[in-house]
């Protein structure tokens, strides 16, 4: 694929992350746990949303596995090419995050 070539929008239109099932949870960092939909029609679930002082981010899904020394490590299961994306991606999770929390009751 050409480093040019764009994302096509959903099949419905979609041109935004849209945020379903936030499941708050105040652990440490972990402020909870949503899906996210992608405009290409992808839905990732359990990303994590975490906060400290100033700094919120996202993680997306890892598994876990315990090393040799019985100490639980992640392994990603997604990952961005670059730091510019996965940043780009965190930013629009976050928006479409306050979004929708401000829609609720």
């Amino acid at each position: 694929m050409s480093e040019n070539a764009k994302p096509a929008a959903g099949g419905d239109g979609q041109r935004s992350i849209i945020v379903a099932g936030w499941k708050p949870l105040i652990k440490n960092t972990l402020r909870g746990f949503l899906s996210v939909n992608l405009p290409s029609g992808m839905v990732i679930h359990n990303v994590t949303v975490h906060e400290k002082g100033e700094a919120r981010w996202v993680g997306l899904p890892a598994r876990e596995w315990t090393n040799d020394q019985g100490v639980k490590q992640y392994s990603n299961l997604i990952e961005f090419r670059d730091r510019a994306t996965a940043n780009k991606f965190r930013d629009a999770v976050l928006a479409a995050l306050d979004r929708h929390l401000e829609q609720q009751p």
